[in-house]
């Protein structure tokens, strides 16, 4: 089975049930529930800023540096973020590849099942059946239109790399290995192992300037050195395949409360009535169910359990007080 990427808000259901079914697969949490959640925790924006620089940051230490930042800003928040290790969230301690990407990113998906979700199994199923179909549709006229060997998010960051390459010295090690000198600095480049010490190119899978400048120097194709997943032909054919609506519905027999049919019994579901006031569709939270009650309070006779509404507790007449 090949290596497969998940992401998920971490949950426990979640994690063990992908570490029993794909164990040699890599787990990361979504950036944007864990920088939701430390937003609620501390209320301070600066606290998330500063964990998504972390998050992004390409070296151990640009991810030390901004960790310490955070420690700065709120030592308990940084407490807090101990409870999950850096590789469950931070690219650059991730076991797998993510390709940069830190978030699920299935709102539009979540939007389908929200639209659908009080409605019958069969029908929430051809619902997301209507809104794939469409949706591979969109994609393969979409792509149609572009001429580049990159998808258009990759190629405008390899164009930014072959720019930028330009700026920089390249000097020769071997057959593999490079030395690309900056202004302020110098990289290690192997052509061989598709690595940078700069670490960009590994985590997106896209040759960073400094493997461009050495690639170029050495009349090497940039574009042969990216992953496949990001060319235009691998994503035509991704969507090639066409997702063939569903023959209408055979029309039910009417039949009777209980019918035999080649001896088979039809069993009818159970009846149901539904129960008065509104249906709750806000989710219950765990922590609410283990908060202390509210103790109400009559204001007629001074005791606790009941309001002042529903008090059966004799009073004695203001005149017979006096």
């Amino acid at each position: 089975m090949p290596q497969v990427i998940f992401l998920s808000h971490g949950q426990k259901g979640i994690m063990d049930a992908v570490r029993m079914k794909f164990p040699n697969s890599s787990h990361a949490f979504c950036m944007r529930h864990l920088s939701e959640s430390i937003g609620k925790e501390f209320k301070n924006s600066r606290l998330i800023h500063l964990l998504w620089k972390a998050a992004y940051a390409s070296t151990t230490m640009v991810f030390k540096e901004k960790m310490a930042e955070i420690h700065e800003v709120s030592s308990e928040a940084s407490k807090w973020l101990q409870q999950f290790h850096p590789s469950q969230w931070a690219l650059v301690y991730f076991e797998g590849t993510r390709y940069g990407h830190l978030s699920s990113n299935i709102v539009e998906f979540s939007k389908w099942i929200l639209e659908a979700r009080e409605l019958p199994i069969i029908q929430v199923i051809e619902r997301i059946h209507s809104k794939l179909k469409v949706e591979f549709n969109d994609r393969r006229l979409k792509s149609c239109s572009w001429f580049s060997v990159l998808a258009p998010s990759a190629e405008s960051r390899m164009v930014e790399a072959i720019s930028q390459a330009s700026t920089y010295q390249v000097l020769r090690s071997d057959e593999f290995e490079f030395e690309v000198l900056s202004d302020d600095r110098s990289e290690i480049v192997n052509i061989g192992s598709h690595s940078c010490s700069c670490h960009n190119w590994q985590l997106y899978g896209i040759p960073c300037s400094h493997a461009a400048a050495a690639l170029i120097s050495c009349r090497k194709d940039v574009y042969a050195y990216t992953e496949k997943c990001f060319t235009v032909a691998s994503y035509k054919e991704t969507y090639a395949e066409e997702i063939h609506p569903i023959p209408g519905k055979l029309d039910c027999r009417k039949t009777d409360e209980s019918i035999m049919d080649d001896d088979i019994l039809v069993v009818r579901p159970p009846k149901f009535r539904r129960p008065p006031g509104r249906p709750e569709k806000k989710r219950i939270c765990v922590e609410d169910l283990n908060r202390d009650k509210h103790t109400v309070h009559c204001s007629r006779c001074n005791q606790t359990g009941h309001y002042k509404t529903t008090c059966k507790a004799e009073m004695i007449d203001s005149i017979e007080q006096f």
